[in-house]
């Protein structure tokens, strides 16, 4: 079966919008997953609320550009619209909420898994579990990065969990998207390398937030406090913006403002490098290695809301609560 274009993919998540919500008189959380379109659409009282990406289709040039990376898209709290990019448009490879680094390196080779270079790419195995109650919505997969000739490098395993949640910020309810990825070894040693532009776990806005570039930032004490995007170079000044352990993005859409918070578990190794940029990317990397004997674990938890842009008092309650939830699994 042929798999979609840029253009089709853009119309299947539309039609999986409605599809779902006519499908779904189920209060709370439901998933509606569309294997031959190869997208899974999570639903919270009828209403669109997250989009796993998973099509693969290495047929043609254009067809692996458009489908060599899973991701998830977001949709905006209390609204049918996609507040994520996918393929196209400014930095095609940025997508969504995803993860990946440039610089993959094992046995001798080194792998780009940012931008799928070279028949790179990362490929939907299965999924693991789909859940939905009263209370969150959450989904696992096993996401396979290979070369080009489709031999694992490393298995992923990631669960992203849903929850509703108040915040100071907004009247609607806001999305807290936990997301946790476990990396797997299969080809001995991996080094994972790059720079903060081109690797780690990164969130990118809609398309419209590049033509504007009107995405400012809020940040921690003892961090610089101006609304614009503090934007440092791994190469003249590698140490400078890192470990702030959560920073937030706030942006606009069709006269809407969604904000971003962006929160780090504090034992990812160290430093974790920070990025941000005004078209509305940012996230943080590290570089670490790892092999078959113990897997790599990331944790991160993403709060998404519309409204007014949180105040760092807010960011910081909520980046509190989410360092207790960690001790508490420990």
């Amino acid at each position: 079966m042929k798999h979609p274009t840029v253009l089709s993919l853009i119309l299947l998540s539309l039609f999986s919008v409605t599809a779902g919500i006519q499908a779904s008189e189920k209060s709370g959380f439901t998933w509606k997953d569309q294997p031959e379109n190869k997208v899974a659409d999570l639903y919270y009282n009828g209403n669109p609320v997250l989009q796993y990406v998973y099509p693969y289709d290495d047929s043609s040039k254009e067809s692996f550009h458009d489908t060599y990376k899973v991701f998830h898209h977001v949709y905006g709290p209390g609204s049918k619209a996609i507040i994520t990019k996918g393929p196209g448009g400014k930095y095609t490879h940025h997508r969504g909420l995803y993860v990946g680094w440039n610089k993959t390196k094992f046995e001798g080779k080194e792998l780009d898994f940012w931008h799928c270079k070279n028949g790179a790419h990362l490929r939907h195995e299965k999924m693991l579990e789909m859940k939905g109650d009263s209370k969150q919505g959450t989904m696992t997969s096993e996401i396979r990065w290979e070369d080009a000739k489709g031999k694992p490098v490393i298995i992923e395993t990631r669960t992203v969990t849903v929850t509703p949640i108040e915040v100071a910020n907004s009247k609607l309810p806001a999305w807290q998207i936990d997301w946790q990825t476990q990396l797997e070894s299969q080809r001995g040693e991996i080094v994972l390398d790059g720079d903060r532009q081109h690797a780690g776990f990164q969130y990118r806005a809609a398309q419209d937030v590049a033509e504007s570039n009107n995405a400012t930032y809020v940040r921690p004490e003892g961090f610089p406090q101006q609304p614009a995007p503090f934007q440092v170079s791994d190469k003249t000044d590698p140490n400078g913006h890192i470990n702030l352990g959560w920073f937030a993005m706030s942006y606009e859409i069709d006269g809407k403002r969604y904000n971003v918070e962006y929160l780090e578990d504090p034992s990812v190794p160290k430093p974790s490098r920070y990025s941000e940029r005004p078209y509305g990317r940012f996230g943080a990397f590290f570089d670490t290695k790892f092999d078959e004997s113990k897997p790599l674990e990331m944790k991160y938890r993403v709060i998404v809301s519309e409204g007014n842009k949180p105040t760092q008092a807010e960011v910081q309650k909520h980046y509190n609560e989410f360092v207790s939830s960690l001790k508490k699994q420990d």
